[in-house]
Parts: C-alpha cells; sequence; structure tokens
C-alpha cells in the first residue's frame, strides 16, 4: 500500500486527517438504547405522595437493572451475585424519563425509562468478574408460518401466530433484534412457504439481503392456543450450519385487554430469549479480556475510508483505535478490543466489515 509523497497531495491529506482525526471517535456510539430499560412499571402505596413517587423512582432502577443486567449476560448469572446495594444501582443510572404516571395522596403508579451510564455497568460486570455481552446483532428475519389450521401459512395476512411477531418486533431492545416482513408483493417473490419449510438457501439469502438481515429463523407453529402449541424454529445463519430445535407452549387464560393472545406471546417470548441465549453465549467476554491488533484498512477512495471508520466507531467492544498512516486506498490502524480475535471477527460482520489475512498482516474491507 503505497503511501502517497508528493507536497499536494500530502497536504491534502494532512487536511483531510486534521478534519477526521487521527484517532477515531469513542467507539459505542449509537448504543445508548442497548443500556436503556424503557416500561419500567411500578406501583407504590406511602404515607404521601412525594414519598411513594422517590421509592416508585428507586423500584424502577432496581427492575431496570435487573432487567439490563440479564440482557447482557446469559441466564443464571445474576442469580451466583449478592443482592445490590440501592445507592451503588443509583450512581451507575445516568438518567430517567417519566413515560406515563399516576398519583393519588398515598400512592404512586408509574411507566419509567432508566438509562444507564454504560461505562459505569461495564465496570460493576468487570469488577464482580462477570462475562457480559454487548455486541448487537444483525437482524433476525423471522419467517412466520401458522400450521394451527392444518396446512402452512406464511404470506396471508391475519394469521394469528404472524400478528404475535408483528406485535412483539417493533419492541425489541436487546442484543439480537427481530424484523418481521410485511408481507408485500416482493416477499411473495422472494420467497414460498414450501422454500421455507424446506430451507431454500438462494431464497432465504435474497429476502434476508433485501432486509438487511443476518440470520433467516423460519418459525412454524402448530397445535392450538387451547390446547398448546408446538413451535419448531429453523434457524438459517448466514454463515455456517442449519439448526432445527422445538419446544412447547402450554395454554395461558386467555386476556381480552390483550391484543395479542398470552399462549402466542409467550411462545414469541420464548424463541426470541432462544435467540438472545445463542448470542450472548456466543459472544460474551470474560472480565478483563482485552487485546490490540494491528491491520490495513482497504478502501477505494475517502467515501470507502469514511464508512469504515463510522463503523469502527459503532462498535463498543473497540475500546480504541488509531491511525498509524493514511493513503488513497488504505489506512495502518491499531485496534484495542475486548475478547479475542474471533469475537472481534463476529463484531465486525455485524458492521459489514470484513478481516481476512492478507500478504502483509490482517486486512480489514468493507462487504458492502
Amino acid at each position: 500500500m503505497p503511501v502517497i509523497r508528493t507536497p499536494a497531495l500530502r497536504k491534502s491529506l494532512s487536511a483531510a486527517l486534521i478534519a477526521l482525526g487521527m484517532a477515531l471517535p469513542a467507539s459505542g456510539q449509537g448504543m445508548d438504547d442497548l443500556f436503556t430499560v424503557r416500561d419500567v412499571g411500578v406501583d407504590i402505596s406511602s404515607g404521601n405522595a412525594n414519598i411513594a413517587r422517590d421509592q416508585g423512582v428507586r423500584e424502577a432502577q432496581r427492575k431496570a437493572f435487573d432487567l439490563l443486567f440479564d440482557r447482557l449476560t446469559v441466564d443464571g448469572a445474576r442469580t451466583a451475585l449478592a443482592p445490590v446495594a440501592s445507592d451503588v444501582i443509583e450512581r451507575m443510572v445516568q438518567s430517567f424519563e417519566i413515560q406515563e404516571e399516576r398519583t393519588s395522596a398515598t400512592r404512586y403508579v408509574g411507566k419509567l425509562a432508566i438509562r444507564f451510564n454504560a461505562a459505569a455497568m461495564r465496570n460493576y460486570l468487570r469488577a464482580n468478574n462477570v462475562a457480559y455481552a454487548e455486541v448487537r446483532s444483525k437482524p433476525i428475519l423471522v419467517l412466520p408460518i401458522d400450521q394451527t389450521g392444518g396446512a402452512p401459512v406464511l404470506w396471508q395476512t391475519g394469521t394469528v401466530w404472524r400478528q404475535a411477531w408483528a406485535d412483539l418486533a417493533p419492541k425489541q431492545a436487546g442484543l439480537v433484534p427481530v424484523t418481521v416482513p410485511f408481507g408485500e408483493a416482493a416477499d411473495v417473490n422472494d420467497i414460498g412457504v414450501e422454500q421455507a419449510l424446506a430451507g431454500d438457501a438462494t431464497a432465504l439469502r435474497r429476502i434476508a439481503d433485501r432486509y438487511g438481515a443476518g440470520d433467516v429463523a423460519v418459525v412454524v407453529a402448530s397445535g392450538t392456543v387451547e390446547t398448546g402449541l408446538t413451535v419448531t424454529i429453523g434457524l438459517h445463519p448466514a454463515t455456517g450450519t442449519a439448526e432445527t430445535v422445538s419446544l412447547t407452549q402450554s395454554p395461558l387464560p386467555a386476556d381480552s385487554t390483550e391484543a395479542v393472545n398470552p399462549t402466542l406471546r409467550a411462545a414469541v417470548e420464548t424463541v426470541t430469549h432462544r435467540f438472545e441465549e445463542r448470542w450472548t453465549a456466543a459472544t460474551q467476554i470474560e472480565a478483563g479480556t482485552l487485546s490490540e491488533l494491528k491491520l490495513t484498512a482497504s478502501f477505494a477512495d475517502q467515501a470507502g475510508w469514511l464508512v469504515i471508520r463510522k463503523r469502527l466507531a459503532s462498535i463498543s467492544t473497540i475500546t480504541q483505535t488509531s491511525v498509524n498512516s493514511l493513503s488513497r486506498t488504505g489506512a495502518v490502524l491499531d485496534l484495542r478490543h475486548a475478547g479475542d480475535i474471533s469475537q472481534l471477527r463476529t463484531a465486525l460482520a455485524q458492521r459489514d466489515l470484513v478481516l481476512e489475512e492478507g500478504p502483509d498482516g490482517p486486512v480489514l474491507r468493507a462487504t458492502r
């Protein structure tokens, strides 16, 4: 990779470096929502409204901490720790928002959004030797096939299984976003129900790429909400071997106030929790694990460099990035990152970056 040396181009490059910064921006930009827990409900009664409200905020912070802890760690990690004092949790809270509230003389009912300071939360986990994950995966594209009526149905509108997924998807805030296709003409053209059930790799990749998704999950529901559901999940990774797993959901009492039947909702939540656990287990980082890597970023022009720069800055497990040299078609970078090289590759892949071995060492490229 030749470094440009003519005075005019060197001056131009110097100006570009000043504008762009030799060190990339702090990583983790856009990750605030990962450390924000919304819709935390509290209902507190006390001596007066002000006391009840203060107690309600503290209770919401504790609930939010537990939910965030579970979001970033595998099942069971929290039970191994001693209870966390309220003042410790409060110091990790960056801000909170009252989404809804009602008060009376002695009661406070509210719904709050709690935003935690990401660095403080990481420090807590590391200090307690808790392995955690914070790399958000590309969305999983879910194809909900309803077989509760006998024949499998994918694109026809109005199936209760599809509605349950459509109701949940916009509310996802964890490490594994879920996308459900709209069921428009382009979707129908991309893949049919038989292709989905057969795991047609070409058709699955076609619709996933159009939605900017990574893995595709063909999720088939059979049985009934009255007798219980059997859900079969065919998970088709962007790379690697497909997996199939089945689970059952016992019937739950119907609730006329809910738009989605509780049995269907519980089945959807169980499936999405399985997605989260699978991803967290694969990407969690042992506390205190930091590595360094020198690599060459390869690009065609300045626009390509800006794309790579922006994507690197969005990866929270990359804690420091320094630019050693910059030319028209490449940059030599020093990265400091949490986790090992395999976990770094996984994190990069979620931002459409690939790390390959070149003749002179690792080479980083944008895939699109």
